[in-house]
């Protein structure tokens, strides 16, 4: 069940960036109707990959540690170009496992 201190906590832990993007969500659609359903706010927000900056930012270390990680085969990625790009969710789901570590 989500609660409020949950959708919080969620937030915090939001790159910088992310969490301007929801913000602005939330102000463009705060004032159409008293009641938000979570995926009407939280849908919006990311769906791009996340760079190897902005995904050193998310996991909250140094770029030479999300760098490493990709070398060793711990972190999913992709190419686009030369650039290394990480989804979201898989994002989501290896910062979640390296906290139960």
């Amino acid at each position: 069940m989500l609660t409020a201190k949950k959708i919080y906590d969620e937030i915090v832990r939001m790159p910088v960036k992310e969490r301007e993007k929801l913000f602005s969500v939330i102000a463009k659609k705060g004032f159409e109707k008293d009641l938000y359903t979570h995926s009407e706010v939280f849908d919006d927000v990311r769906h791009a990959p996340f760079t190897i900056v902005e995904a050193a930012e998310y996991l909250e270390v140094a770029e030479i540690t999300v760098r490493r990680w990709v070398k060793d085969g711990a972190i999913k990625f992709s190419r686009i170009g030369r650039n290394l790009v990480f989804d979201p969710a898989c994002l989501k789901e290896f910062k979640a496992k390296r906290r139960s570590q």
